[in-house]
This record gives structure tokens, sequence and C-alpha cells, in this order.
């Protein structure tokens, strides 16, 4: 679902209008307890404070979120009536989403696919599927993870799809630096195209990195 219009992309400072105090996030203010879910639906770069952008920088997105968390924390208002308690709660979960939807570089490509160009992105999105190929050697190389790799084995695929995912969020990064240039026209769809084939490259060594983990695939 897109972002409520009638509010910015970025969310660089919110008073509260019952105790005029800044607020750490636009949903709830964590120095008096007043809420304002009719924002739930800004985006989530909006909602934790930062640019849609894809080349975020990675300590500020650390630090935003050190922030965040203990500001928001619900311990704080155990103490209070459960109305305040519930209400930081929803304002917490919903911090969380958001940086759950931009904090990786694949999930934060998507995530301002779905925000800037839904509509080519949809229309573009079943046209650019990884090649035959390259699911092949992805289906290969998972048969290969769940079976018995012996030490040397496992630090060369290990070294393999972190060289890959490197590349992949390089060229994923300039990908939207094109996108963020371009207007309208051929050269707004060859971005989301390069944007997008990039993105689903990049899910599929991710999923064998977090194979060669012991970890489900996401």
């Amino acid at each position: 679902m897109p972002p409520n219009p009638s509010y910015a992309q970025r969310s660089e400072s919110f008073r509260c209008d019952e105790c005029g105090d800044e607020m750490a996030v636009p949903l709830f203010c964590d120095h008096c307890g007043s809420d304002y879910p009719e924002r739930r639906r800004m985006s989530p770069f909006a909602i934790v404070g930062l640019a849609s952008t894809f080349a975020l920088d990675h300590e500020e997105l650390e630090q935003r979120e050190l922030l965040l968390t203990g500001r928001l924390h619900p311990d704080r208002w155990q103490q209070d009536d459960s109305r305040l308690y519930k209400k930081a709660l929803l304002a917490q979960a919903a911090v969380n989403q958001a940086l759950e939807s931009i904090r990786e570089p694949i999930e934060r490509g998507n995530t301002l696919l779905e925000l800037q160009v839904p509509e080519l992105a949809e229309e573009l999105r079943p046209m650019h599927r990884p090649e035959p190929e390259f699911l092949l050697e992805q289906l290969e190389l998972q048969e290969e993870v769940r079976g018995a790799l012996d030490p040397e084995r496992r630090r060369a695929l290990k070294q393999l799809v972190r060289s890959q995912l490197k590349r992949l969020h390089e060229q994923i990064a300039d990908a939207f630096t094109a996108l963020e240039q371009s207007e309208a026209g051929d050269s707004l769809r060859i971005a989301v195209t390069r944007a997008l084939q990039f993105l689903g490259e990049a899910r599929y060594w991710r999923n064998l990195q977090r194979a060669l983990r012991g970890e489900a695939p996401r």
C-alpha cells in the first residue's frame, strides 16, 4: 500500500500538538504519550526520519535505530495506564516494521520501487526474472550446501557469496542513482529494469548465504 501523499516522504522534525515537544517518530510522542495513528501510512523512511534513498549511510541508520529503540521502549510506559503502554507498543512495532523494510539493501530497494515507481515496477517485474542458467546454478549450489560440505569448500562458497553480493549491491546502488536522475521515458524504464534484475539476483545469493549459515530463506 503506497504511503499517504498528504505527508512528506522524509520526516525531519515533528512536534507534538499536545505538549509541543519534539517527537522521536511522527506516530507517538515519547514525552506525553499522544499518538497520531493517521500517520501510520507514511513511508518507512519518513517514519524513522531518514531520506528516501538507496544510498543510506549505514552508521547513520544504526545510530537512528539505537536512538529510537531507547526513546520508544515500551518499558518506559509500564507504570502508566494500559492505554499508553499499548500506544507505545504499537509505535515500536511500526518503527520495527519500517526498519525491517529499509535496513538491508534488498528490502530497501524493493521498498523504494514501491514508493517511487509502483506501477512501472509492477509492469516490468514479470518480464525481468533471472535467466534459466542462473536459476540452475543457484539450484545446484543450494543442493550442494544441503549435502556434506568439507570445510575448504564451505569457506570458498562463503567467499563467493560475499563477493557476488558486494558486486550486486554496488550495481543496485548504481541503478537507483540512475533512477533518481531519470524523470520518465526509456531512461527510467532501463533504470527500473536494472534495479529489478539485480535485486532478484541478490535475493538468490542471500538465500544461499543463509543456507550456508543454517538459516531459512527470505
